[in-house]
């Protein structure tokens, strides 16, 4: 067996998990672990926005080098394994299901965070559950997203790839920000570990697929490989460790487990939480749904047993009216993987359809933003 195949194999993955590739040791050690050189970047740098950081590590690794330039070195540096036609790949068939995935990650990647109740101390630390901070939170991983799925936007140099700098460096002064203020890591374990940045990864890409399959729109498998691919590329540039790194999908399915199973736990605040999310999300920019259409969504897209652990509100008729959804979205999928030249169309429709969306609420002044570029 080869070892792709072996990757793919469930009894390897078990096999795995057993001998240390999930085990707890190594989780435990992977959530007091953050991210050692974006970490002594951050000791030196003054907190600014993360587009300032950048500019000036670029600026000190010119007349320093050191650490700044070592930064820059490993963001620079695309390892051997990369594949370029995968990533094409995946960009554009990310771009060709772009609503449906963007609905996914709106219902279902906030729900399913706020569950893992360490991780989402981080948000509560910093005040991101707020309506307007959450808003606010959308758009900027709405660029980051955007940015990543422009052509060559992950390539260096590309506007994906300076995006994913800037966010590797905001979640490191972070973390200096949270240890500075007394940040408890005993009981919740390392701001903004190594596991909860793999677990931003696996909402990207496992949870959204899984969701969007949920919603009518299922992916080939080598649709499905070639998104595991693209995320797998943004995690090491986002500074998750080669040894954290997913080897496929079905392992990275394997790594979602095994932190749901350690780390979810329900509670009335996760309860509370959820609601808040989707109640202070609803009607309102990006995506103006009300609020029974995104429990019913985050429902489909979570599962039933998940919904029932977030109590979240059902209606017949928002049901209904997924159902009919759903049926849309298989009829597209059917027509997008037998109509040649179909997916480029829609993709390049999302596509200017984000980068208006993005330019009509993100800072126009180019230096008051966040992340710098709109691709």
């Amino acid at each position: 067996m080869t070892a792709s195949a072996a990757a793919r194999s469930p009894n390897a993955a078990h096999h795995d998990t057993r001998n240390g590739r999930y085990s707890d040791a190594f989780m435990n050690r992977m959530r007091q672990t953050g991210d050692p050189l974006a970490d002594q970047v951050a000791a030196q740098l003054k907190r600014h926005l993360p587009s300032q950081m950048l500019d000036e590590v670029m600026a000190r690794a010119d007349s320093e080098g050191g650490v700044f330039q070592a930064f820059l070195d490993y963001s620079w540096t695309v390892p051997d394994w990369v594949d370029w036609d995968l990533i094409e790949r995946a960009r554009r068939v990310q771009l060709a299901f772009g609503q449906t995935r963007g609905v996914v990650l709106l219902v279902g990647g906030l729900a399913e965070g706020a569950g893992l109740n360490k991780a989402s101390e981080v948000l509560a630390a910093t005040g991101r559950f707020k309506p307007e901070k959450v808003i606010k939170r959308l758009y900027e991983t709405g660029q980051m997203t955007h940015n990543s799925q422009a052509p060559n936007g992950l390539r260096p140099g590309g506007p994906g790839h300076r995006t994913i700098m800037e966010v590797r460096l905001l979640h490191a002064m972070v973390r200096r920000h949270l240890l500075n203020k007394g940040w408890d890591s005993a009981q919740f374990d390392h701001p903004i570990n190594q596991e909860d940045m793999l677990f931003t990864i696996i909402e990207f890409n496992h949870l959204a697929v899984r969701g969007m399959a949920r919603l009518g729109a299922t992916l080939s498998r080598e649709d499905r490989e070639a998104t595991h691919h693209f995320w797998r590329y943004v995690a090491y540039l986002n500074g998750v460790t080669d040894e954290f790194l997913t080897t496929s999908p079905e392992d990275e399915a394997l790594a979602y487990d095994r932190i749901m199973e350690r780390e979810h736990e329900i509670k009335p605040i996760t309860v509370e939480r959820v609601h808040e999310l989707i109640t202070g999300t609803a009607g309102r920019p990006p995506m103006y749904l009300p609020a029974g259409m995104m429990f019913e969504l985050c429902a489909t897209c979570l599962g039933e047993e998940r919904a029932r652990q977030y109590q979240l509100p059902r209606s017949r008729a928002w049901r209904a009216a997924i159902k009919l959804l759903t049926f849309n979205n298989r009829v597209q999928t059917r027509l997008h993987y037998r109509v040649p030249g179909l997916g480029r169309l829609f993709g390049a429709c999302n596509f200017r359809l984000s980068r208006r969306m993005l330019t009509a609420n993100i800072e126009t002044e180019v230096e008051k933003r966040a992340f710098r570029c709109i691709a």
